[in-house]
């Protein structure tokens, strides 16, 4: 099965860990059907046929794949580690057997950019439009090479993509959320490859099970949870309001007999609450309302009131009304969906970004030009002096 590394412990009942990487594997069976592939760290960088690496990679999922690599830790563990402890005989006498299960799963999928340039344009702009929307608290930076190439590296090249995650060939930035025991992240490696990974550093957190039968069940939580956690992220990288949004939003929405108010952000409160949701949206398996309103206290800050569960269920029944946020099955659990997180976000940098920089620049105008100017001060410059000529226009006084 590729890389294999066994740990047992040395006294009875000889407990044992096993530790198998998957990427190993999918080279070594790629060599095997002669796929010419190119394979730095933990990642595929070259190649002809990524379609059939794909191929190979789910295998991995197959039913079969389970007692494959059960055959294989036994060989291992019964000929090779715990020979040291009891021979033959005393494993046939005792009937010494291990089960296996799982402790610790990691998912990841690899982005791989034709310029290391690009890589980096990408990013840096996604860690700017959405560390502060999802809560984000600190970025981890491991500093190495500053700037990637911009061509690809030629083929024969010494260049290696990575001497280890302390002393990465390039900077290396960490975009990192932690639920629980399940982390989710996304990072830059070498040259050309942007990561997103999942880690379950206990299982149980899946509740998808545990024993070896489950992987195929667990490996399937795993994309899932890392699917919903890639379209949370790009949803909240480019947020879209349609038209007729505005409009909207802020009516009044009927479901059955019950009439519910509509989301106005206008009030802090649901402005509040709308950060709260987006916070919440990467956790893989939703939030309560108990949940919710955790988060819009942890938001509002210790010295207001305190913000209560009732608060938060009204709250969220008038954003499920707009079709934002969605119930999990028959739980009492919820979700965001990927229009919800859209619409959310943009309506916040309209206002927080947009209007407030805005009218604050045309009421407080006048005065000395900095001698560096950010290309986003400059849209604002521009914007601020046509909004003005409106203003004059329209009549508008502005004070």
């Amino acid at each position: 099965m590729g890389h294999l590394t066994i740990r047992i412990c040395g006294y009875p009942p000889f407990g044992a860990q096993v530790i198998a990487n998957g990427h190993e594997w999918v080279e070594r069976q790629a060599r095997k059907r002669s796929l010419p592939v190119t394979k730095e760290g933990n990642c595929f960088t070259g190649g002809t046929d990524f379609q059939a690496l794909n191929q190979i990679a789910k295998t991995l999922r197959a039913a079969h794949a389970v007692g494959r690599l059960t055959k294989v830790c036994d060989r291992w563990l019964y000929s090779a580690c715990l020979c040291f402890a009891l021979d033959s005989e005393e494993q046939k006498r005792s009937r010494f057997q291990y089960l296996y299960s799982f402790y610790q799963l990691e998912y990841s999928r690899n982005l791989l950019f034709k310029r290391g340039t690009t890589l980096d344009e990408v990013y840096q702009k996604l860690l700017d439009r959405t560390r502060r929307a999802l809560d984000v608290k600190t970025l981890k930076t491991i500093f190495g090479r500053k700037y990637r190439p911009h061509h690809q590296k030629k083929r024969g090249s010494s260049f290696r993509l990575e001497i280890g995650i302390e002393r990465p060939a390039y900077n290396l930035t960490v975009l990192k959320i932690h639920f629980g025991k399940l982390t989710l992240k996304i990072y830059d490696k070498g040259d050309r490859v942007l990561r997103i990974e999942i880690v379950a550093h206990n299982v149980k957190d899946l509740r998808s099970g545990v024993l070896l039968e489950k992987w195929p069940r667990l490996l399937k939580t795993m994309e899932q949870y890392l699917n919903n956690f890639l379209n949370i992220v790009q949803a909240a990288d480019v947020s879209f309001l349609d038209e007729g949004t505005f409009d909207t939003l802020a009516a009044p929405t009927q479901r059955g007999s019950q009439r519910r108010a509509g989301v106005d952000f206008n009030k802090v409160r649901v402005r509040r609450v709308a950060a709260a949701v987006v916070a919440l949206a990467p956790k893989p398996d939703g939030f309560t309302v108990s949940g919710l309103a955790q988060k819009v206290s942890a938001i509002a800050g210790p010295e207001l009131e305190a913000y209560n569960s009732r608060r938060a269920a009204y709250d969220l029944a008038k954003i499920r009304g707009k079709g934002l946020v969605e119930r999990i099955g028959k739980s009492r659990r919820y979700r965001i969906t990927s229009d919800g997180v859209g619409k959310l976000l943009a309506y916040t940098i309209l206002r927080d970004q947009v209007i407030k920089p805005l009218m604050a620049g045309v009421i407080r105008r006048g005065g000395r030009p900095p001698k560096t100017v950010h290309p986003l001060d400059q849209h604002y410059q521009n914007l601020r002096e046509e909004l003005f000529r409106t203003f004059e226009t329209l009549g508008l006084a502005v004070a």
